[in-house]
C-alpha cells in the first residue's frame, strides 16, 4: 500500500476494509470529496473524508476507487468504478476531477505529493489477467486423430500441392519440392506435441482440410463488402453515457441514471475552500478564472 501520510492505525483501517484476498490496493491517500451539485459550476464538500485507495477488483478485473473512513467505523463510505475511457485529470497539483453519473467529481488531497502519486496510478493502470494460460503443450497419444482446432487456417494463395512428404523408421521426416508452407504446418503440430507419426498417418485429412479452408477464403475475399451504416444523429447537449457506478453504501452501488448529465464548463469552476487542518496541512485554493 504505497502511502506515506496516513498513520499506522488508518492503515490498519484500510486493510481491514478492503480484503487483500480479492482486492490489491495500488495506493492510499488522505483526500476529500467533491461534488459539482446542486450547482453546476460551483464545488460544494460532499461530507466525505478519509483514506482514498486505488484498487484493482482481481474477481471482476476492475479498478475502484474506495474512500474508507479513518475518523470512525464505517468502512467504506464512498466508491466509483472506473470504466475503459475514464477521463481522469489534474487541475490543480492538489485537486483532481472526473465525471460521475450524475455531475462533476473532484478530490481535494493533503499533500501534492499524494496527488501526483495518486494520478500517476490512475494514469498507468493496467488491468491484470483473471486466468492463466498453461505453457505446456496440447498432448496427443499416439495414433490418435489429429483436431482441426490445431491446423492454423491459410493466407490466401498461401498452400500449394505437396509433391512428396514421407516418415521414414531412421531417417524421421522426409521430403521432396515440398512447399514452405506445409513445412511450417507440420512444424506447427509438431508445437502442440502431435508425433511425427500421427501427422504421417493423418496427411490427407490434413490437406483436404487446409484446402477446403483455402477455397473459404477466397470466396469470403471476392464477396462484396456491406458498407456500414451511418451513425447516429446526437442529439443537442448530450455526451456519450459513461459505465462508471459510483456508490456510498459499501459494495453493492446503484443503478446508473436514465439521463446523462451535462457537464459543467471547467473553464469556470472555482476549486473548493480549504478543508480544516488534519494531519498534514491541505493547501489554500484559489478560483480557477482569477
Amino acid at each position: 500500500m504505497p502511502t506515506k501520510s496516513l498513520t499506522p492505525e488508518e492503515k490498519s483501517k484500510v486493510s481491514s476494509a478492503i480484503p487483500t484476498s480479492s482486492h490489491k490496493i495500488l495506493v492510499a491517500v488522505p483526500a476529500r470529496i467533491y461534488l459539482a451539485h446542486p450547482q453546476r459550476d460551483k464545488w460544494s464538500y460532499a461530507g466525505l473524508q478519509g483514506a482514498l485507495a486505488f484498487t484493482h477488483d482481481k474477481s471482476k478485473d476492475a479498478f475502484i476507487m474506495k474512500l474508507v473512513d479513518f475518523e470512525g467505523t464505517r468502512g467504506i463510505i464512498w466508491q466509483h468504478e472506473l470504466y475503459a475511457q475514464f477521463d481522469y485529470r489534474k487541475d490543480r497539483p492538489f485537486f483532481h476531477s472526473f465525471p460521475g453519473d450524475d455531475c462533476m467529481i473532484g478530490v481535494v488531497f493533503a499533500d501534492e505529493k499524494d496527488a501526483t502519486m495518486f494520478y500517476k496510478k490512475v494514469t498507468s493502470r493496467k488491468a491484470e489477467k483473471a486466468a492463466k494460460v498453461s505453457a505446456e503443450p496440447q498432448k496427443v497419444k499416439k495414433g490418435g486423430k489429429i483436431d482441426k482446432s490445431m491446423i492454423s487456417g491459410p493466407q490466401a494463395g498461401s498452400f500449394k500441392h505437396v509433391a512428396h512428404v514421407g516418415f521414414h523408421a531412421e531417417k524421421g521426416y522426409i521430403s521432396n519440392n515440398v512447399d514452405e508452407s506445409w513445412l511450417s504446418l507440420v512444424r506447427n503440430l509438431q508445437g502442440h506435441g502431435v508425433t511425427e507419426e500421427v501427422i504421417e498417418e493423418n496427411k490427407e485429412f490434413i490437406q483436404d482440410f487446409v484446402r477446403q479452408a483455402q477455397e473459404n477464403a477466397n470466396v469470403a475475399a471476392t464477396a462484396p463488402k456491406k458498407k456500414p451504416p451511418p451513425p447516429p444523429v446526437p442529439r443537442r447537449g448530450a455526451h456519450a453515457a459513461s459505465s462508471s457506478v459510483t456508490s456510498t453504501n459499501g459494495d453493492v452501488a446503484p443503478p446508473p441514471p436514465s439521463f446523462t448529465p451535462r457537464q459543467p464548463p471547467r473553464s469556470g469552476l472555482p476549486v473548493p475552500p480549504p478543508p480544516p487542518q488534519r494531519g498534514p496541512t491541505f493547501p489554500v485554493l484559489h478560483r480557477l478564472d482569477q
